[in-house]
C-alpha cells in the first residue's frame, strides 16, 4: 500500500491532514516567498503551505513537521472544496506600510491580494473610513497568482491615519472586509 495522507504540523501544535493525491493534483506547494519577497515579512512565519483553489483558512502557517501515511481511508476534504467560495473575505487583501511618517513625505503603502480562482482587477483604499475610494489598476493578473501592489501617499495634515484596503476581482466585486492600517503622521521637521 503507498502513502495517501500528509500531515501538517505547525510550530504551534495546529495540525492539517490533506489526502496526498489532492495535494499532488492541486499543485500544493510550501513557500517561504512571495513574488520573491521573504513570507515571514508579509505574515509573520517561516513558511506557508498553498494550496490553488483551496481557501486560505484552511492553509497551515509556520510547518514544523511533515508527516507522510498510509491510512485505511484518506480525509476527507470540506464539502466547500468543489466550488471553492465559502472564504468569508473574498476577494482577500493584506497591507503594510510605516507606522509614523511626516508631512509632505510620502508614504508607501504595499501588501497582497488574490482570489483563489478569480482576477484581480484593481486594488482601493480609503482613508475616510470607506466613503470614498481611489482605485488603482492591477494590469497582467491572471487567477492563479497573488498580485503584489503597491500604493504611495503624501500626507498634506499631522493627524492619526486609518488606510482601508480591499481588493477588487474581475466580477466587479470588492473585499467585504477590508484591511486596515494606523499610523500617525507628525508635522514637518518634528
Amino acid at each position: 500500500m503507498k502513502c495517501n495522507t500528509v500531515t501538517f504540523t505547525a510550530s504551534d501544535g495546529h495540525r492539517a491532514s490533506f489526502p496526498l493525491e489532492f495535494l499532488i493534483e492541486r499543485g500544493a506547494v510550501i513557500a517561504d516567498k512571495v513574488n520573491g519577497e521573504d513570507i515571514a515579512a508579509l505574515m509573520g512565519c517561516a513558511n506557508q503551505l498553498w494550496i490553488p483553489g483551496f481557501p486560505a483558512k484552511y492553509f497551515v502557517r509556520d510547518i514544523a513537521y511533515i508527516e507522510f501515511t498510509v491510512e485505511e481511508e484518506p480525509p476527507a476534504l470540506p464539502d466547500f472544496v468543489d466550488d471553492g467560495h465559502d472564504y468569508t473575505n473574498r476577494p482577500n487583501v493584506s497591507c503594510r506600510a510605516p507606522f509614523v511618517g511626516r508631512v509632505g513625505e510620502a508614504l508607501l503603502f504595499e501588501g497582497w491580494a488574490d482570489d483563489f480562482d478569480k482576477r484581480i482587477v484593481a486594488v482601493e483604499f480609503s482613508l475616510d473610513g470607506g466613503a470614498t475610494w481611489t482605485r488603482q489598476a492591477t494590469p497582467n493578473t491572471d487567477a492563479v497568482r497573488w498580485v503584489w501592489w503597491s500604493f504611495e501617499w503624501k500626507p498634506e495634515a499631522a493627524g492619526r491615519y486609518t488606510m482601508r484596503v480591499r481588493a477588487v476581482n474581475v466580477d466587479g466585486k470588492a473585499s467585504p472586509h477590508p484591511a486596515e492600517h494606523q499610523f500617525t503622521i507628525a508635522e514637518s521637521g518634528s
